[in-house]
């Protein structure tokens, strides 16, 4: 059977819920003739007998009741997602939803959304402070447009856009610094730690560079943000490992030393959902961070 026209479906649904072709014609503008006509049409294409005509009424028979059934409901569905369509483009007006990873958040977003904000005065810009995988599901849903932070293996149904290699560092507290110009891993065991727990990317890098080299850290502190780690070594508490992005200013209470260890980097980009469009404010955006973030690079 050859694809059936989609007027001639819904001229059947609009038959079948009048009960009536002369109704049916009403409401869609044309003759009874042409709507009987249709309707004629879609049952020598289907090769069965969707109504049975009497001079009052046309009632479906069972098999045009199957059909109206499952029309109806295919219907449904597609006017739910025409809604939900139309939800987000009421969302997008004059607005970016975007997910950032909060290393990133607290150190670079600031600058990025200010200059942002001078050139797109009328702009509204949302911000969800999540970790990366957090932040998967949110592009997948379209709770928002793209992502800002490192990549993430097996991204099969997301595309990621590396803009800055991001090395992990090391920073000492003064007292404690004894002119390193890295440390290596082992090094590491010398010092009381301050790392980042093991919900964080950063964690679980430095995890597995460690457990390939069968080594094992102990630390004293585990917290979440880059920033609380970098704030407890300015304190004097130990030294932290954390992403060189997260070290937005110099303090005179601490040095900042790199990790000597050929994987100790991760790529940090912009993470997207494959397919998606994207407006004019959000391109914008992704354009002003593409160039924020690689000229921080340099």
């Amino acid at each position: 059977m050859s694809s059936i026209n989609l007027k001639l479906l819904q001229t059947f649904l609009l038959a079948a819920e009048n009960g009536s072709f002369r109704r049916a014609a009403e409401e869609s503008n044309r003759s009874p003739s042409a709507v009987s006509m249709q309707i004629r049409d879609l049952e020598e294409q289907i090769g069965i007998s969707l109504f049975i005509r009497t001079a009052q009424r046309a009632s479906l028979t069972p098999e045009g009741q199957v059909l109206f059934e499952e029309i109806a409901n295919a219907m449904s569905q597609v006017q739910t997602s025409l809604d939900r369509l139309t939800e987000i483009a009421a969302r997008r007006k004059g607005k970016v939803q975007i997910a950032c990873a909060p290393t990133l958040a607290a150190s670079r977003l600031g600058d990025i959304l200010a200059t942002f904000k001078l050139r797109y005065p009328r702009s509204i810009v949302e911000v969800i402070e999540t970790p990366p995988q957090a932040a998967l599901a949110l592009l997948q849903q379209q709770e928002v447009e793209f992502y800002i932070g490192p990549e993430l293996p097996n991204l099969n149904d997301f595309q990621f856009e590396s803009i800055l290699d991001d090395p992990l560092m090391a920073c000492i507290p003064v007292e404690t610094y004894g002119g390193e110009k890295k440390l290596n891993l082992s090094d590491l065991k010398r010092f009381p730690l301050i790392l980042l727990n093991r919900k964080t990317a950063v964690r679980g890098l430095l995890d597995r560079l460690t457990t390939a080299e069968g080594i094992e850290l102990k630390p004293q502190y585990e917290v979440e943000s880059a920033q609380t780690a970098v704030a407890l070594v300015s304190s004097g508490l130990g030294v932290c490992v954390v992403p060189g992005i997260a070290i937005s200013r110099n303090d005179e209470r601490m040095r900042v030393v790199p990790i000597d260890h050929r994987d100790a980097h991760r790529a940090v980009g912009i993470i997207t959902a494959r397919g998606y469009v994207h407006h004019s404010f959000s391109e914008q955006l992704m354009n002003l961070i593409r160039t924020n973030l690689r000229e921080l690079a340099h």
